[in-house]
């Protein structure tokens, strides 16, 4: 009866030790990624959102802070929140964000968030058909992604 040589052995356990390091790097999550896909919800969630405010025929927006966001309906003064609707509630980020910030295509101005006790930004859905070109910017820690809104409140991930 034969067995393994040494070198044999040692050939078997770097191979492993490769194959598993391969695993290790290809099942850890990206933390961009992350990001762009949380940024695409929102995209679609704003559609959702317009969607709502014109059946409703009432305002709709977004109220967003470093920590998380909701839908909101109503004037500012009487905000009703979205607490049954299962895609418009309220959610938190993955990752508390490090910095937020609202910029108008149009007009080049932004809102930004910096300080995690700021009040939160509120952003209107589209109220109409047609609405100005924004772009949202998203920071946490690890990762950075933008997300630009069209005239037509289609969103797509820039960067």
């Amino acid at each position: 009866m034969r067995g393994f040589t040494l070198l044999e052995l040692l050939v078997v356990i770097v191979l492993l030790g490769i194959l598993a390091g391969v695993i290790t790097i290809s099942t850890r999550p990206d933390p961009r990624q992350a990001l762009a896909r949380e940024a695409e919800r929102i995209g679609l969630l704003m559609s959702v959102a317009a969607d709502e405010s014109r059946l409703r025929r009432t305002p709709v927006d977004w109220e967003v802070d470093l920590h998380g966001y909701r839908f909101v309906m109503g004037p500012v003064d009487e905000t009703t929140a979205f607490t049954t609707d299962d895609l418009l509630r309220e959610r938190h980020w993955d990752a508390p964000l490090t910095r937020l910030a609202v910029v108008d295509l149009a007009s080049g101005t932004a809102r930004m968030l910096v300080n995690p006790d700021a009040p939160p930004l509120r952003v209107p859905a589209a109220h109409e058909w047609v609405q100005a070109p924004w772009r949202l910017e998203l920071r946490n820690d690890q990762a950075a992604v933008a997300v630009e809104f069209d005239a037509n409140g289609h969103a797509g991930i820039v960067q």
